[in-house]
């Protein structure tokens, strides 16, 4: 008995000492110093109702003429009528922001000075044009918005799983013989990270460069406070992106949401998977975790290579990277691709164009990438994403591919990690399926993948949800591709995950719970700000 107290008194210390603590504790007492002032001005109210009502109608005509998504806009009105007075000062607060203004301009030169990296190549362009005139604007859009070229010398490999996908990885990461990135949202302890971090320290030990970037979301949640410090210890390189800090501010609101690897410039991965050991099933925190990844083998990997750097050094190591020491220059020239082109020789490359969103470039080019996708489709349109939380215009443009009778499917999860995004996800089932589109939830536990694939043609594999953080407020990554062998793989997977699901119908919403249908109508007014 004495020694489980003492264990509990060493948890609770370690708790209440932790950073996690610290900054949420020190958030709820600006909380309240803020209510409090609020109610030291209550005794100036009639100026204060003036000052506010002319305020408001600025802020409205202001906000209504924005070019941003209609949804956020209602949810910004909805939250300032809610709150007059806090919702006007939160949303100045977040507008007026000096760090966020700095950071934007930052992200902008990066992409303006790295340019040169990613210029396209008019031969490939105008072949990928050729072949498939219906995707040349997206193709010319990716460009001119990144720029993300489009590339037809890269071998693409699908894991139908985070254990398959994981296993590709580690192979790879134990074969760098000049640098690894590592770039990801999630990481938590566990024996993944743990493997994870013995190659990296294995080939750090052996003259490889190692850089290690995550978010500090997962910083402050999951991660010890010393593990950076640990990480420098053993020669590796570690960036936080962005540390949740104990102060209001709007930086806690952009994420780095990517999810990459990169080893020597030659191979690259992305995709849903995470660095935890529910990705690989290790644990079952909510069923069985469905997630996918793509490698990437030859020239397109050069994007990923300038994505990382252009993330890295924002806040990463500040000495000055000769980024062109890190692309490779003869990609198809390591042992994998040569097997390839030995033994498959009539396997399709295709076309790959990786791309990427930041919420300092309002170009929304995930969402342009997925409704290029809905609206190019003649057969099908077949989906995965564990959120499904839809702005006016994506839903209206799923709605309308299965209005003109292209066969959509979705799958989101049956067990959810996070509940309010999952009433919100069950909200848009009426619509959806009035419109002919097909929803299945995933039985045996969480969908994280994130997938669209159409006609056997061209899909798209990455890190983006289906909402509105992903196209608005994270850093995102994901690869587009067309007539790669890849295509067939996700279709296959994607009807051999539908056999596990259950199909949803108009009456098994309507067999919801009063509260829960309520609960997610109204909860999709503030899914944009979520």
């Amino acid at each position: 008995m004495g020694s489980r107290k003492s264990k509990f008194k060493i948890k609770v210390s370690k708790n209440i000492f932790s950073r996690r603590f610290i900054i949420i504790l020190l958030l709820f007492i600006q909380v309240i110093l803020l209510g409090v002032s609020f109610l030291m001005l209550t005794q100036y109210i009639h100026y204060v109702y003036i000052i506010n009502l002319i305020i408001s109608f600025i802020l409205v005509v202001y906000i209504v003429n924005r070019q941003e998504s209609p949804k956020f806009k209602i949810a910004w009105l909805t939250f300032m009528c809610l709150l007059p007075i806090f919702g006007i000062l939160y949303y100045l607060y977040i507008e007026l922001s000096p760090k966020w203004k700095e950071n934007a301009i930052k992200v902008q030169n990066l992409i303006k000075d790295t340019a040169y990296l990613l210029d396209d190549d008019e031969k490939v362009f105008n072949k990928a044009a050729h072949d498939m005139p219906e995707q040349a604007g997206l193709l010319n859009f990716l460009q001119k918005n990144g720029p993300y070229p489009v590339y037809n010398e890269t071998d693409v490999t699908y894991y139908n799983e985070g254990e398959k996908g994981f296993e590709a990885i580690k192979t790879v990461l134990k074969s760098a013989k000049s640098y690894i990135f590592m770039e990801y949202f999630a990481v938590s302890p566990g024996k993944l990270l743990d493997e994870v971090v013995e190659i990296l320290i294995e080939r750090a030990d052996s003259g490889v460069e190692v850089r290690f970037m995550y978010d500090g979301f997962s910083h402050t949640k999951t991660l010890p406070d010393d593990f950076p410090v640990r990480l420098r210890e053993m020669g590796i390189l570690v960036n936080v992106f962005e540390p949740l800090n104990p102060f209001l501010s709007t930086d806690q609101n952009y994420r780095d949401h990517r999810k990459i690897t990169v080893v020597d410039g030659k191979v690259a991965f992305t995709g849903g998977f995470n660095l935890g050991d529910e990705y690989v099933n290790f644990i079952h925190p909510f069923g069985h975790w469905k997630d996918v990844v793509v490698k990437l083998n030859g020239d397109a990997v050069k994007t990923f290579v300038v994505l990382f750097l252009q993330n890295w050094n924002l806040e990463g190591d500040k000495r000055k990277d000769t980024w062109e020491d890190y692309i490779d220059s003869n990609t198809n020239t390591d042992n994998d691709v040569n097997r390839l082109k030995d033994n498959q020789s009539k396997v399709e490359k295709g076309f790959v164009a990786p791309y990427a969103d930041s919420p300092n470039i309002p170009n929304e080019i995930g969402e342009a990438v997925y409704i290029n996708i809905l609206n190019q489709a003649k057969d099908y349109v077949w989906i995965m994403s564990p959120y499904l939380i839809l702005g006016s215009v994506i839903l209206k443009t799923i709605i309308y591919a299965g209005k003109r009778g292209v066969d959509v499917k979705i799958i989101i999860p049956h067990i959810p990690d996070k509940k309010i995004p999952f009433l919100i996800a069950r909200s848009f089932c009426s619509e959806l399926m009035n419109a002919g589109i097909k929803i299945y939830e995933y039985t045996p536990g969480f969908v994280h993948a994130k997938i669209f694939v159409s006609d056997d043609i061209v899909a798209t594999v990455g890190s983006y949800n289906m909402d509105s953080r992903s196209f608005y407020l994270n850093y995102e990554v994901g690869v587009w591709f067309a007539h790669c062998s890849a295509i067939k793989d996700i279709a296959e997977d994607y009807e051999n995950t539908r056999l596990e699901c259950q199909e949803m119908k108009i009456s098994d919403y309507k067999e919801l719970s009063l509260s829960s249908r309520i609960a997610g109508k109204i909860l999709r007014i503030f899914g944009p700000l979520m």
